[in-house]
């Protein structure tokens, strides 16, 4: 009986291990994708400035590709958060 709960000792701490490894990913992803999507929303507002529109038009098309994975899913809201902060925070540094 020991050996039994010891070995479901072990594999739950295991199972919290890997629960904790695919959320820190997740959120890392998450990060990374409202980061990315945010830098190329403002690149494509710098080309329509600059006239660029068809450039403009590809970049804000490849960030929508990014921005439409987080549509329907639960942590939309938090996706929607990180990337108006990454889209704000790069508009003033380019504002500089």
């Amino acid at each position: 009986m020991k050996i039994l709960f010891k070995m479901m000792r072990k594999s739950f701490k295991y199972t919290m291990l890997a629960v904790a490894m695919v959320a820190l990913v997740s959120c890392n992803s998450k990060s990374s994708d409202a980061k990315k999507a945010a830098t190329l929303i403002n690149k494509s507002i710098q080309q329509t400035h600059a006239l660029k529109l068809d450039d403009a038009e590809k970049t804000y098309q490849k960030a929508q590709k990014i921005i439409d994975k987080y549509k329907e899913k639960e942590d939309s809201d938090e996706f929607l958060r990180l990337f108006a902060m990454f889209r704000d925070k790069e508009k003033k540094q380019n504002a500089k």
